[in-house]
């Protein structure tokens, strides 16, 4: 995801290889389980073709480049953001294709760490064309880090949301939907939507809050592109009669616990199944959403949830949407986790990367201190 604060991309100073991350940004959200990927090609000085991955089985930014030039590709420079593929996929290798081309030189952001994808430095060089590899591969790992982190761990990245009161509170009462911030932190929330893969609750959330989860602009109207939508369960399944399953904006995963059964009312209202193996934890849940294809997730997480996914380390980022209010005392905590055993001092478990304001509403972004290490 692009950064909420900041230029994550700023140490980039070749003025192509910052195109083609450009480029590779549009195609944000739309292209799991694969990465997002930009290419620019460049001869005698000019542009002569560009392209991006758009979306999953469709052409890859190398392909999409290389049509957009045509003939004026022989001779050119290629520069993109990830190493070229070298397998068959659902598309043909972009290595060959660039050989094909008649390209002479490919410069490439980051070295594809994939094991299936990965070597197309290699190809281009047996084939004679000069490969050269960005001096800083910072920027362009940052570019694809959701995608890195699944192919490294397994799972998709989580990104958490909450939003809270001045005195860290979620609600103002329990059991009870509350709105807290701002139409410009609502804005934000639609950009977090779009930008994600996936967005997931869990039961308790849908059954309080009846969300929609989808991304809307400011006029109510729903984006031509939805991500997809999943709740989690671990005993209790959500109602069919939720909104999400009633509102035509695409189907809804209901991850289920393998030891249970899939109510039949979700699955005529047209809820999937998506089992998840309960021996592993959320551990578990998580690796069965990379399974179905989800690269990076929103959590729009209550207390239980937010809680669970501290208590197992699984919280890869964390956005705090500060409203300008006070709840006091009757209203639920967000943390209901185990308190610390030493009370003198607190265990500090994330550290802050970004701050700022939305309208009247602040926001804080955290990284995990696991990172440090």
């Amino acid at each position: 995801m692009t950064r909420l604060f900041g230029d994550a991309y700023a140490a980039v100073t070749d003025p192509y290889l910052r195109r083609a991350i450009d480029l590779a940004e549009l195609g944000r959200g739309s292209t799991a389980p694969n990465p997002v990927v930009g290419c620019v090609l460049v001869r005698d000085g000019a542009i002569v073709g560009e392209g991006w991955h758009e979306r999953a089985g469709g052409p890859h930014a190398e392909a999409a480049a290389l049509s957009a030039a045509g003939s004026a590709a022989r001779g050119a420079t290629a520069y993109v953001t990830l190493e070229p593929c070298s397998h068959v996929g659902r598309t043909p290798p972009c290595a060959d294709a660039l050989v094909a081309a008649g390209v002479s030189r490919v410069v490439i952001g980051l070295a594809d760490p994939s094991p299936l994808a990965g070597g197309g430095a290699a190809v281009l060089r047996r084939a004679g064309v000069e490969v050269e590899f960005a001096r800083d591969p910072a920027p362009f790992a940052a570019l694809d880090e959701e995608w890195l982190h699944r192919v490294a761990t397994g799972r998709p990245f989580v990104r958490v949301k909450v939003a809270l009161t001045l005195d860290g509170r979620p609600a103002l009462a329990a059991g009870v939907r509350s709105a807290l911030t701002g139409q410009s932190a609502r804005e934000l929330t639609m950009r977090l939507r779009a930008e994600a893969d996936a967005i997931l609750v869990g039961s308790g959330t849908v059954a309080v809050d009846d969300p929609s989860l989808t991304v809307r602009d400011a006029d109510g109207a729903l984006a031509p592109r939805q991500p997809r939508r999943y709740v989690l369960t671990r005993t209790e399944q959500p109602s069919s009669e939720s909104r999400m399953f009633r509102d035509a904006a695409g189907s809804v995963g209901v991850l289920v616990p393998d030891a249970l059964d899939f109510e039949p009312e979700l699955l005529a209202a047209g809820a999937r199944c998506v089992p998840w193996d309960a021996s592993e934890g959320l551990t578990g849940a998580f690796e069965s959403l990379a399974r179905d294809g989800v690269v990076s997730v929103l959590v729009e997480a209550g207390p239980r949830l937010f809680s669970a996914l501290v208590a197992a380390g699984l919280v890869d980022e964390l956005i705090v949407l500060h409203a300008g209010g006070l709840a006091g005392e009757q209203a639920p905590s967000l943390y209901v986790g185990e308190s610390q055993e030493d009370p003198s001092t607190l265990q500090r478990d994330f550290r802050a990367t970004g701050a700022g304001v939305v309208g009247s509403d602040a926001v804080t972004v955290w990284r995990p201190r696991r990172e440090e290490s």
